[in-house]
């Protein structure tokens, strides 16, 4: 059960050296969530293993389409498999820190860069992500729409 945000509290440990903020149970650690959501990020960059997703995952990408429920596995390429055209992308670049929740989530603001059917484009996208107690990611919510997508060429 989650206690109740106190701002004396969070004050408190700002300003002195307390072990942590007893506010709601950690798991999985900010410094998991961060790890997780980077490798999010590197996976697309190409320079490592994405986040490990919960048999039960589910995603929306975009917020308010049909939820992806492939869970498990290489996400990245699982979800090339969903597109109906090649949707390939470039890279991505945070455009701020990755922030963390009390709880069991973390969100992150990011530049897509894709080739989707040989035009290129970008996408400002934030990304929340909910983690069960093992670590692993449960849900994905990618916030984007219209108006975020850039036409490059």
């Amino acid at each position: 059960m989650n206690k109740r945000f106190s701002w004396k509290a969070f004050m408190e440990d700002l300003t002195e050296e307390k072990e942590e903020l007893n506010i709601a149970p950690a798991q999985p650690s900010e410094e998991h969530m961060k790890q997780v959501m980077q490798s999010h990020i590197d996976a697309i960059n190409h320079k490592g293993v994405g986040a490990t997703y919960s048999s039960d995952y589910k995603g929306e990408d975009p917020v308010g389409t049909a939820p992806i429920t492939t869970g498990g596995g290489d996400m990245i390429n699982e979800l090339k498999e969903i597109f109906d055209v090649p949707f390939t992308p470039q890279r991505a670049e945070l455009i701020s820190p990755i922030s963390t929740s009390f709880g069991n989530a973390a969100a992150m603001a990011f530049k897509l860069y894709v080739d989707v059917n040989g035009q290129n484009i970008s996408i400002d996208i934030i990304d929340v992500f909910e983690f069960n107690e093992q670590g692993e990611v449960t849900e994905q919510k990618a916030y984007w729409g219209k108006e975020n997508v850039t036409l490059l060429d």
